[in-house]
């Protein structure tokens, strides 16, 4: 191995760089997805059926206690729906702020949980391109060589040319993982965005229907 990157040359050496980059953004981002991807079902449950029995209190403190991003988006619009209503707003100005609250917060949730993955895609992108520019700079001096040499033998110049080569191979061994971990997390993210998005719409839909059966006497 450490002949390997002694043959390529100093390109490997970025090359190297971007291999360890890249490892460490997938595992770390996999180690915050796993936490982000836990089961929401008996979370909104929870959450619904204190909202239908009027306790506001109660599922803003369910929402709270329960780790990950649909959470604490809920949370934000409990929050909010609490807050409104303690106002005395309308049932449509209530609705209408618990969805902005709740929009606003999932940008922040956006980024959060793609956080590093523009990073990773460059180290993909970046791998190959230093491996060819490694492998451009060995051909010039390889040729160059052979130039100011005169005759050379066939066997020196088929060396000369796949040590140069050593680099974009090594560039395309980065950037092939690279690529299958970027597209992984980005599958992985949009999922747990779905969830989020999904548990504010239920949300949404329980204040519709509680409006629309009028005042609770």
């Amino acid at each position: 191995m450490l002949q390997f990157m002694i043959d390529g040359g100093w390109c490997m050496w970025p090359i190297l760089g971007c291999s360890v980059i890249a490892l460490g953004i997938f595992l770390e981002r996999l180690e915050a997805l796993k936490e982000a991807e836990i089961d929401t079902d008996a979370l909104i449950d929870g959450i619904s059926s204190r909202v239908q029995e009027d306790d506001i209190d109660g599922a803003v403190a369910v929402a709270e206690e329960s780790p990950g991003p649909v959470a604490a988006t809920l949370a934000v619009g409990l929050r909010k729906l609490r807050f409104l209503t303690g106002l005395g707003k309308s049932p449509d100005e209530i609705e209408a702020g618990v969805t902005k609250a709740m929009e606003d917060h999932g940008a922040s949730v956006v980024d959060h949980l793609e956080r590093n993955l523009p990073m990773l895609a460059t180290m993909a992108a970046m791998a190959p391109l230093i491996g060819m520019l490694g492998t451009v700079v060995g051909l010039i001096d390889a040729f160059s060589a052979i130039m100011q040499a005169g005759n050379v033998r066939p066997d020196k110049v088929a060396g000369g040319i796949s040590v140069a080569l050593l680099t974009t191979a090594a560039g395309l061994i980065v950037a092939v993982p690279a690529t299958l971990f970027y597209n992984t997390l980005v599958a992985r993210v949009n999922r747990v965005l779905l969830r989020v998005q999904s548990a504010g719409t239920e949300l949404t839909e329980e204040l519709t229907a509680i409006r629309s059966q009028g005042p609770r006497g």
